[in-house]
């Protein structure tokens, strides 16, 4: 018996035979039917170019005419990290386009003008996308550490697949209550959290004194996305295997003041209990409480506040944690490098909240 394998060897040994005479062209034509209609997946690349590249994406016309029955709706776009966007089709003057959604699939992964994107569709609505940089014509590192944060959105967190232990973790500041923060002055027990206040919502400058902040006033510079690109790449070039990236959040160094190390690293390097650690900038060194809050997260808070207002931290600047002494000993340290979205020492304007009962401001 004879193999359908076997039989479609002898079918293209025979047809790529006729190339020699004038059958060139029916050649071609059965082999594309066959890639359109009975290949798995087929590919297209795309050069992200003009004005408009971060809103909508064109797919060449070939494409879109040979699979026009299998992309109806929306599609999925799986990247490298192997989280998936959703993104709506759109016709426009007979040129399918990528609509709704893409500007977050391009932003998520920080793509550029002129980066180049392969798409490879899968089936059922799917493709897996792969990019690359258009000045290094490499693929983009970055595409990789993508990350789902807890509120559904993505971040540039990462778990490097060449090196597990290497932590990047942009911390959803939603998920942490102001008084985590700042211990309380009531004595506990060695290694106790500090209280939570009973009835008030999570997250929310509501529970102190009902009163709200009207907010830190930076002096700085507008920030652009290159610069919060070039702070994260510099930081990953100096990232080692027993150290973990944060991205600061408002959260960190505006208010609350509460510092989240990532879970699998806290696992891994941290004691099992609350302690105070050393944290070091060169030649300088700040004692920081490390709260233990279950058996797998923890955070820095009492002495966070201080360390981030005297190294004039604000929000997207890149700090590296880098472990000296790890728990095996009393004394954690660790070495923290300080990678600014903006240069130069500009300190923050911290504004006295305003009181909702018509108080007098509050002194912070």
């Amino acid at each position: 018996m004879v193999s359908d394998r076997t039989l479609t060897r002898g079918r293209i040994k025979l047809i790529s035979g006729r190339k020699m005479g004038d059958d060139g062209r029916a050649c071609r034509k059965w082999e594309e039917e066959i890639y359109w209609s009975h290949f798995q997946s087929a590919q297209f690349f795309q050069t992200l170019s003009g004005r408009n590249y971060r809103n909508q994406l064109a797919i060449p016309q070939k494409f879109a005419n040979n699979l026009k029955e299998k992309l109806v709706g929306a599609v999925s776009l799986k990247g490298p990290s192997g989280l998936e966007w959703k993104a709506g089709l759109t016709m426009i003057d007979d040129t399918l386009y990528l609509k709704e959604g893409w500007k977050k699939f391009v932003v998520d992964h920080s793509l550029k003008e002129n980066d180049v994107l392969i798409f490879k569709y899968v089936g059922a609505s799917r493709f897996d996308v792969l990019m690359f940089d258009y000045q290094s014509l490499c693929e983009k590192e970055s595409s990789y550490f993508i990350k789902r944060c807890e509120n559904g959105g993505t971040d540039g967190g990462c778990k490097r697949k060449d090196n597990p232990t290497e932590t990047i973790e942009v911390t959803n500041e939603a998920s942490h209550d102001v008084s985590e923060s700042t211990p309380s002055k009531r004595p506990r027990k060695h290694g106790a959290l500090p209280p939570r206040s009973r009835g008030r919502q999570r997250g929310t400058c509501s529970s102190i004194n009902r009163s709200v902040f009207s907010g830190p006033a930076s002096h700085r510079r507008q920030v652009t996305e290159e610069d919060k690109d070039e702070a994260l790449k510099m930081a990953c070039a100096s990232a080692s295997e027993n150290s973990f990236i944060v991205v600061m959040r408002p959260t960190h160094v505006y208010r609350g003041f509460y510092l989240q190390i990532p879970s699998e690293w806290a696992t891994k390097y941290m004691p099992n209990r609350s302690q105070d650690l050393t944290l070091q900038v060169k030649d300088k060194t700040w004692k920081v409480r490390f709260y233990k809050r279950d058996y797998r997260t923890g955070g820095l808070a009492g002495g966070w506040k201080r360390f981030v207002h005297e190294n004039f931290l604000e929000e997207f600047d890149v700090c590296l944690f880098n472990l000296v002494t790890g728990a095996a000993t009393d004394d954690i340290v660790m070495d923290v490098s300080i990678f600014k979205v903006v240069e130069g020492v500009i300190p923050v304007t911290r504004l006295p909240p305003i009181n909702l009962k018509g108080r007098k401001p509050m002194k912070i």
